[in-house]
């Protein structure tokens, strides 16, 4: 069965599996401490969902053009993740399972609190080009030995970009990336890139380039220091002449 709802309010205190959910502009949802299970069903935003301290699981796809408030609650998402509304991270978190050997796209952009892609069976992560998706407080990518996760951007070689906060946490293993930028901490800094095509700037040990200065010794030091007074006598004098 698919709920659409189209006005008024529904409060869910207790567990409910639905098969999908169209809430319509003017509707609003509130799990307070409850759970939707949609089984894999699809969930369209344009009203207001508030997760609260609730879960909401087994969603399909999931597009909010309305507002969609995270709470401290848990959002499991197997499909793509579309954000052209208004998401509130809050300090809840939100798992993108993605489908195993299949692609997950994540547009529109976001800000989250907690965020993990994890799959073992080799699915790609595919963000959207030119926008960042942003993490303040923990970050969890993993995959398997052999089949690691795939993090791209949707339109190569223009890149897309994640963002971690500096202070927040990550953990990050068996991925691969391809066009998709580290903006904020460097990601998997002890990692390597894992079936990814490159153009991962801020991943893996990249970022700045450090050009290395020679040391010099106390006698070599002591002569630069004598250059360096000359040339500014001499500058000196020619502007007194």
């Amino acid at each position: 069965m698919i709920l659409s709802f189209l006005a008024g309010s529904l409060l869910l205190a207790s567990g409910a599996t639905i098969a999908g959910i169209d809430l319509g502009a003017g509707g609003t949802i509130n799990l307070g401490q409850g759970q939707i299970d949609l089984g894999g069903g699809d969930l369209q935003i344009d009203g207001n969902l508030s997760v609260a301290a609730g879960r909401l699981l087994g969603v399909g796809n999931l597009t909010v053009a309305g507002s969609l408030d995270g709470g401290s609650g848990e959002i499991q998402v197997g499909g793509d993740w579309t954000n052209s509304g208004q998401f509130l991270a809050g300090t809840g978190s939100v798992a993108l399972s993605g489908d195993i050997g299949g692609a997950a796209l994540i547009s529109g952009q976001s800000t989250f609190s907690t965020l993990e892609m994890i799959n073992s069976g080799g699915a790609a992560y595919v963000f959207q080009s030119g926008l960042q998706q942003q993490v303040t407080d923990s970050l969890t990518i993993r995959g398997s030995a052999g089949m690691p996760v795939q993090i791209e951007s949707d339109t190569p070689p223009q890149p897309a970009f994640l963002w971690l906060a500096e202070g927040g946490t990550q953990d990050i293993t068996h991925v691969g990336v391809s066009n998709v930028h580290a903006t904020g901490q460097p990601l998997a800094p002890n990692e390597t890139n894992q079936g990814g095509t490159g153009n991962d700037r801020g991943w893996f040990g990249q970022g700045l380039e450090m050009i290395p200065i020679p040391a010099l010794s106390i006698p070599g030091l002591g002569l630069l220091i004598l250059t360096l007074l000359g040339l500014a006598i001499f500058r000196l004098s020619g502007q007194r002449a």
